[in-house]
């Protein structure tokens, strides 16, 4: 029996205002970031800026969603057909590890030298224990070492690897995902005890669930919107971020990360709708960063924190007023990240990818169906 899915095929995989989105997404984690490593003792001693770009982690809950939505709306063919999970998890890796290790290195170098100049002893903090969390960013107790943010991380691949489900068995996955998503919602309100192993149980799995319903439903049906909803589905997520960040429950709830999930998903639907009838044009060069947003998410602590050491060093860092360190910080962070996603992040996928389709081109069957 054949099933038809691909009633909308996704022509344009890389949607800009979709990829716009992304990029400002990364942008709000690097402006709170920016101000939240002014804290550190040797720099301001607080949080600069006057803590307005707080609500800057609201960032990461929009990338969860975005992940799940990208997921279902490139691979939904592949649904039911066990024989692509070894297509799927090979553009998976090539998208998320081999930049990750590059970004890690990096830091690990700059970091240790940064050490030796100082006198101190190189301090390699990667233990055999860290290895599967920090390395091949498996689940587990520990915060990953060095990079910082690559704690979402371990979610993505978390994510990645429950996807195959609904590869193996179409209507089996569906029913173990939606049983999920009840889950963690009677998990949220209190209904469900126990916590399930592997952070399943945490709300940013609804957020990924929220988007795989999104880029499922964005495959089946047309998703008509018009120009007049991008406004409320943005305020949407504004209100959702101010119930997050200075609402009833405390940052980072279980009630804050829903509803954030909830109004990004509309976002993307709305975003989806609208360049399905190409009534957006978004700036080429927002879609351009959106493009390398893991590399500025994976690499901008790095050189925030670089810059602020070297205008301490040359005496700048006092000297000049905060929000010109702080511009200037944001500024070498976002060209730096950048340059790294142009040159190395999107070279690199690219050939990964290519390598692989040159290898199995023969051995992938061309029709869609179960």
């Amino acid at each position: 029996m054949t099933e038809d899915r691909t009633l909308y095929p996704p022509e344009r995989t890389k949607m800009a205002s979709i990829e716009a989105a992304r990029a400002l997404a990364a942008v709000a984690v690097v402006l709170m970031h920016a101000a939240n490593l002014m804290s550190v003792e040797h720099f301001s001693g607080h949080i600069g800026m006057g803590r307005v770009f707080d609500f800057g982690y609201v960032g990461v809950d929009f990338f969860f969603v975005l992940s799940g939505f990208i997921i279902t709306y490139i691979h939904y063919a592949d649904i039911g057909r066990p024989g692509m999970i070894g297509r799927y998890l090979w553009r998976r890796f090539s998208r998320i590890f081999p930049i990750y290790w590059f970004i890690l290195l990096l830091v690990i170098l700059v970091t240790t030298l940064a050490r030796m100049t100082q006198g101190k002893s190189p301090g390699f903090e990667i233990g055999v224990e860290d290895i599967a969390g920090t390395v091949f960013l498996l689940m587990s107790g520990d915060e990953p070492k060095y990079v910082g943010v690559a704690w979402s991380l371990q979610f993505e691949v978390m994510f990645y690897l429950a996807f195959c489900v609904l590869l193996i068995h179409a209507r089996a996955g569906a029913m173990l995902f939606l049983a999920w998503g009840a889950y963690v919602l009677l998990h949220v309100v209190g209904w469900a005890s126990p916590r399930l192993p592997f952070q399943l149980s945490n709300p940013h799995c609804f957020q990924f669930l929220v988007g795989v319903c999104v880029g499922a439903i964005a495959r089946r049906h047309p998703l008509q919107t018009r120009v007049g909803m991008l406004l409320p589905s943005v305020l949407g997520f504004v209100l959702a971020t101010l119930f997050e960040v200075d609402g009833p429950f405390e940052r980072h709830s279980g009630p804050g990360r829903i509803a954030l999930g909830l109004a990004a998903a509309f976002v993307l639907a709305t975003l989806v709708g609208l360049e399905r009838q190409q009534l957006l044009k978004t700036p080429a060069w927002l879609a351009r960063m959106g493009s390398v947003s893991y590399t500025i998410y994976l690499g901008h602590i790095l050189f925030i924190n670089s810059t602020y050491m070297v205008l301490l060093k040359i005496g700048l860092y006092h000297a000049l007023p905060e929000a010109l360190v702080y511009v200037i910080a944001v500024t070498v962070a976002l060209f730096g990240t950048i340059l790294l996603g142009v040159f190395v992040e999107l070279p690199m996928v690219g050939a990964l990818k290519d390598r692989f389709f040159q290898r199995h081109a023969a051995h992938v069957p061309i029709k869609i169906g179960v």
